[in-house]
This record gives structure tokens, sequence and C-alpha cells, in this order.
């Protein structure tokens, strides 16, 4: 065994032998330390080629083992410590004492040398030991003087009832609460007793009485009547052009001009017949020809209007669209000029559209037709 006494900051050798490399847990070194540092938490410090290995001994211990690290050499040891409890921050140090340590006769591989922890790892573990279970207070209690058991002790540290407190002030008033939430609406109430009859109004006679007619009930009512008109005169209609003259008329224009006319539709009485397959329309139902369409809408071309082409308000409504398709193809070339004839209503509005043709017929070629204008691949006539 290696013994060093540590009196305040010196290091004494009280007994030495020869150190050997190589050993491990094997060289123990003991310390004794006077009066100022045994109350301290104690570390050892040993340094060899400018690394140091830290030995914790605590505030019990009083010895450890050498660093298993050490080799041959010399080897620099001091120790310090500190009081962790005190208010202020109190070190102590030493000098440094010098160890050599020889070559040892040992042969063989040195890997597995156990690491010294460092010296956070070793405070840690000094923390988490447990220390001995101290005497309990009754045990001290008796060390001190008393007498008795633990159960005399224990009633004995019962003091006197104290005396009644003061009552305490009225608190201040609390706020008032949070509005609650609505109600739930009530039930309906019963239906109330029927109300009694009113008095009977006045008759429009006598209130005529009131605001100053003079006379019987029955010459009042003959005041109401007023005067006989005068006789109505029959118009004369000759100054007025017939269908037949506006016919003639149309005639007389194409003879002096030299342009020939193309009836695509002329009302008539026969007109479902003659164009039942040569007109079609589209409507919210679909693609008809003339004659479908009729029998759907019987007032679209009908004997009441003379057969013609009749957009109605009974059949379609004011918000109505009909698409008349006629397909009878027309030849136009650049020459030629191009005269409509249409008859409307004051507020009814038309439109008019030339559409290339198109080796289809009957309904595929008014379904083409349609999907042309509505693509804009067409030409728009404006009127």
């Amino acid at each position: 065994m290696i013994k060093f006494l540590v009196k305040g900051q010196n290091i004494e050798t009280l007994e030495h032998e020869v150190i050997a490399a190589d050993q491990i847990a094997f060289v123990k070194i003991h310390f004794v330390f006077d009066n100022s540092w045994k109350p301290l938490h104690k570390v050892v410090q040993f340094t060899q080629d400018e690394i140091t290995y830290n030995r914790v001994l605590g505030t019990e211990n009083t010895s450890c083992f050498l660093p298993a690290e050490l080799t041959a050499g010399t080897v620099k040891m001091s120790l310090f410590g500190y009081d962790a409890e005190a208010t202020e921050t109190v070190r102590a140090t030493t000098v440094v004492k010098t160890l050599h340590i020889r070559p040892s006769g040992f042969e063989g591989e040195n890997g597995n040398v156990p690491p010294t922890p460092d010296l956070y790892q070793q405070l840690l573990q000094k923390i988490s030991e447990k220390g001995k279970d101290g005497k309990s207070a009754y045990e001290i209690a008796v060390e001190h003087g008393f007498v008795g058991t633990e159960a005399e002790w224990l009633k004995s540290l019962k003091g006197v009832d104290g005396k009644d407190g003061v009552n305490g002030k009225d608190g201040c008033d609390g706020r008032n609460g949070v509005d609650g939430l609505p109600g739930k609406d009530g039930k309906d109430g019963a239906d109330g007793l029927p109300g009694r009859d009113g008095i009977d109004g006045k008759s429009a006679y006598i209130i005529a009485v009131e605001h100053g007619f003079s006379g019987t009930e029955t010459e009042w009512l003959q005041s109401l009547k007023g005067a006989d008109g005068k006789d109505g005169i029959t118009p004369d209609m000759s100054d007025y052009a017939t269908k037949a003259d506006i016919a003639e008329l149309e005639e007389q224009i194409r003879q002096i001009s030299g342009i020939s006319y193309i009836s695509v539709f002329e009302s008539s009485s026969d007109a479902l017949q003659k164009y039942g397959d040569s007109v079609y329309t589209y409507y919210n139902d679909g693609y008809r020809s003339l004659a479908g369409f009729a029998e759907s809408y019987p007032h679209f071309c009908s004997a009441e209007n003379d057969y013609a082409l009749y957009f109605n308000q009974n059949d379609f409504s004011w918000a109505g669209t009909v698409f008349v398709i006629f397909l009878t193809p027309v030849a136009i070339t650049s020459k030629m000029k191009l005269l409509l004839s249409y008859m409307v209503g004051a507020s009814q509005d038309a439109e008019f559209y030339l559409i290339p043709n198109i080796d289809k017929m009957g309904s595929e070629l008014a379904q083409y037709i349609y999907e042309e204008i509505k693509a804009e691949k067409c030409f728009e006539i404006i009127i």
C-alpha cells in the first residue's frame, strides 16, 4: 500500500513501495486528510503525457486504485476538493506529487485494460450511491436524555391547544353572474272565441243620399245609366291591299326588274301537305317535321291564322324560341340579290341564316343546319 498525508495544500509520503506498470486494480493509494479536508468532496487527478485521469473519493472514501491506463514513466498526482453545500464557492487544491512507475515483466496484449470513467460519470455514480440509514428522531432524543417509550415521546411532541382565532372580516360582495341563455319559445295558445258579427254596412243609395242625392232609390238607379251612344260607322276596306293585290304587285316587280323569286314557304290551306317534309322545326322537344310539329302545337300552322307560321303565346309563351329550318336548297350567285318577305307581330323578332348545302336529307339535314347555326358556321342575314 502507498499512503500519503494531505495537510493543507501539501502531500507528504507516509508509506511507499515500488509501482510496476501494466497493473489493473492492484496498486491502491490511501490518503490521510487533516480536518480542513474531511468535509470536502475530494478528487484525485493523475496526469501522464498531458492526459489526466480522475478518481472521485467523495466525502467518505480515503483510498483509490491507480488508473490502469498509466504506463512506465513519471506521473503527476494532485488533489482538489470542494464544498457543494457552502453558500460561497469553496475549493481546495494541493501541490503536485511525482510518482515513478517502473516497467513490468508482463508480456502479452494489454487491449482489455478497463478505461477509467471520466469525472462526470464518477460524480453521477457517487450521487446514485445510497448512504447508510441515519438514526431516527426518537433515538436521537434518547441519546440527549429522553426517558420513555417511542409512543410517550411522540405524545410529548404535542403542545397545548391554542386559543381560538379572531373571526375574519366579511368578504366583498361577488360580481353579478352572466345572463342566462334565452328560454325556449312557449307553445301556441288556444284559438280565441269567434268575434261578434259586425254591423251591416250602408247601401250605396244611402251613401248617395248622405252626399246630397235627392230622390227615390229607383230614381237614383236610373241616374246611374248614361245616355245612349251614337251609331258606329262601318269602315271602307277598299283602300287596303288584299293578299291577292300583294301577290300581283310582287309579280309586277319581278317582271320589271327581271328578278326571279324562290319561295321556300307560302301560307295556304295545303301548306301542311306541301311543306310537311321540306320544313323542319327545332324546339325544346327536339327536331320535327312541319306536319308533326303542327300536331303538337295546333296554333302554329292552322286555319285560324290562314296557315301562316304563327309564333303564338298559347303554344310557346313569351320566352319561347323556335327554329324553322327550310331544307329546300337555294342556288345563289354573286350577281343575285336576296329579297326576304315575311310577316310578324309588332313585338316579335326574326333572325335568318344561310347554311352551305350538304348531302343529307330529312331530320339528319335539319340537325346539321341547327348545329351549324349554334356553332356560328353560317351567314346571318340582318333584317
